[in-house]
């Protein structure tokens, strides 16, 4: 069995056909190569796996018991499939028929994302496509994130199949008509307050809906994991940030999770919202803070930082926020000032977490080279 890391995940070869001739010999190579890991995420590529019995079904299972992660089954054939199927190893694994293979030659790119880039598919369809260090795994949790939130009122694009793209992997979604609402405003100052009152509309009804546990993470368990993958006894801040977290009060609401001036965008007069893959349950204040910093906060601290990712002024990322908050916090004129106190106090979480990540992430890559 061959098997190759790619992209953070394990990928395993499936071929030929496995069943109890054969199986042993399948899960003694599984143990002797020690591929199993519990840190890393799995894939078995089923491309040229032309049958699975129950016998080699039960060594797949073994696996997955052991590493405690989603692992996945790709490039599964309409034969396998129906297999995983009535055995109801679709509803256990992640599965995945065989990927279409996508070619961009003569798409026009449309926008850029955080984790990719936007190109025009056809007249109906657009594909994000992820830069080569996102792992598979994180391309079919955004795909289920979205189809999770569209659920529950969440205003998104649909999201098609996930697809081979080049060397990598892509998204395919409804086509949109317009970009982001960063692209918008540096287009037409003039709507930066109707786009602000939309956003500040939309996320303070989405800030009550009620989702469930067992389709949404709980974000503070999310910044937690981001916390012990630091894991840096030396800086104090960790520990500093991981008391603000415990701080935040528990919810089950929707949040998005990524909320910035690129992750929403308008069509057709509605706001949608996109880089679902950062939806989980949870307080407000994870969204609110993330918001306040991208917009008036890091760039306090470094001037530039609104230009440099939106495109925007300081002042004019300062003015939508105000708008914003205004609309936001209309019901709740009181507790302004309050909650002016929790973003100053709170918004640096998410950014410097996560740069901390990044930075560990970069050192390791440096290593192992």
């Amino acid at each position: 069995m061959r098997n190759q890391f790619r992209h953070g995940t394990l990928f395993l070869y499936l071929e030929g056909r496995i069943d109890s001739s054969n199986v042993d010999s399948l899960e003694t190579q599984l143990k002797e190569e020690g591929l199993i890991q519990n840190n890393v995420d799995i894939a078995f590529d089923a491309k040229d796996l032309t049958y699975i019995s129950s016998a080699g079904l039960r060594v797949l299972l073994k696996v997955k018991k052991k590493v405690k992660r989603p692992v996945s089954i790709v490039n599964v054939s309409d034969e396998v499939f129906d297999i995983l199927d009535v055995t109801g190893f679709t509803d256990i694994f992640e599965v995945e028929r065989v990927m279409r293979q996508i070619t961009l030659n003569g798409c026009r790119k449309l926008s850029s994302a955080l984790n990719g880039e936007i190109f025009q598919l056809s007249d109906d369809e657009m594909i994000k496509v992820y830069g080569k260090d996102i792992p598979l795994s994180q391309i079919r949790k955004e795909r289920s994130a979205a189809q999770s939130a569209m659920l529950y009122g969440v205003p998104t694009l649909i999201p098609y199949d996930v697809v081979k793209c080049e060397e990598g992997y892509g998204l395919i979604f409804e086509k949109a008509e317009t970009t982001s609402l960063a692209y918008l405003i540096s287009r037409d100052k003039g709507r930066l307050k109707l786009y602000a009152t939309m956003l500040g509309t939309t996320l303070k009804e989405l800030h009550r809906t009620e989702v469930p546990k067992d389709k949404f993470d709980d974000i503070k368990e999310r910044y937690r994991e981001w916390i012990k993958e630091i894991d840096d006894p030396a800086d104090s801040k960790m520990a500093v940030f991981s008391n603000l977290i415990s701080t935040i009060p528990d919810s089950n609401t929707y949040v998005h999770g990524d909320i910035n001036l690129n992750s929403a965008m308008v069509q057709n007069g509605e706001l949608l919202l996109l880089d679902m893959a950062g939806s989980a349950r949870g307080h407000a204040l994870f969204d609110l803070q993330s918001l306040f910093g991208s917009l008036v906060g890091i760039e306090k601290k470094n001037p530039g930082y609104c230009l440099k990712n939106y495109g925007l002024s300081g002042a004019t990322c300062k003015e939508f926020w105000d708008i914003f908050f205004n609309v936001y916090m209309s019901d709740r004129q009181l507790e302004i000032g309050i909650m002016n106190n929790l973003l100053l106090k709170y918004y640096v979480l998410k950014e410097s977490v996560l740069m901390k990540l990044e930075a560990k992430n970069r050192l390791n890559q440096q290593i192992s080279r």
